[in-house]
């Protein structure tokens, strides 16, 4: 685990590089609406230091994380041991390298941010794309799960934000906000009540 940076956070102890995002206030955002049940399946999406799955894994959920980024990747296995958590990792673009994308909850801190930064691994955190929505709606494309947990900002376009849940027949189950500065984040649920579990 030679050259990370270690340090504490939310109670856990997590390792970093500069090639990573490191957990802010979106993350514990996020952290604190998550509603799991022991045993669910959670898919963890843009793992980051690992903090959301290792949250979920606290609240007795079975974790995969998966991140683009490799320096991620490695960082939440790095994590995942500090903490004596069994999380699977695996390095790939969303849902690419996986076989079943049926799960029980999805977590998600997408890069919401309506720019393109991606000539750097760290640029991936916060490249949203047009409406700083495309990853979010390619994820969302891409599987299938009874409950969706993301962030967004104001720097979002929160108009076609709902467009797309309501394309989805995703529903609004939970909100949480703060103000960091001059943005507004916020911390969905949303929940897919046709869903019928995994096939």
């Amino acid at each position: 685990m030679d050259g990370y940076r270690y340090f504490s956070y939310l109670g856990y102890k997590l390792c970093l590089d500069d090639n990573v995002y490191e957990p802010a206030e979106d993350s514990e955002l996020l952290a604190s609406i998550l509603d799991l049940e022991k045993g669910e399946s959670v898919l963890d999406v843009g793992s980051g230091s690992g903090i959301l799955g290792i949250v979920a894994h606290s609240l007795g959920a079975r974790v995969i994380s998966v991140d683009i980024n490799p320096f991620a990747s490695l960082v939440t296995q790095c994590s995942a041991r500090l903490n004596n958590i069994d999380i699977d990792v695996l390095n790939c673009d969303l849902t690419t390298c996986l076989r079943d994308v049926a799960f029980d909850s999805v977590i998600f801190n997408p890069p919401y941010l309506p720019v393109s930064e991606t000539s750097s691994w760290i640029g991936y955190s916060w490249s949203g794309g047009i409406g700083g929505l495309e990853q979010l709606n390619r994820l969302l494309l891409l599987t299938r799960s009874r409950k969706y947990y993301f962030v967004y900002s104001s720097f979002t376009d929160e108009e076609k934000l709902f467009k797309i849940l309501e394309e989805r027949s995703l529903e609004v189950d939970k909100v949480k906000e703060i103000v960091v500065g001059f943005e507004i984040l916020k911390a969905v649920k949303v929940i897919d009540k046709s869903y019928i579990g995994r096939t």
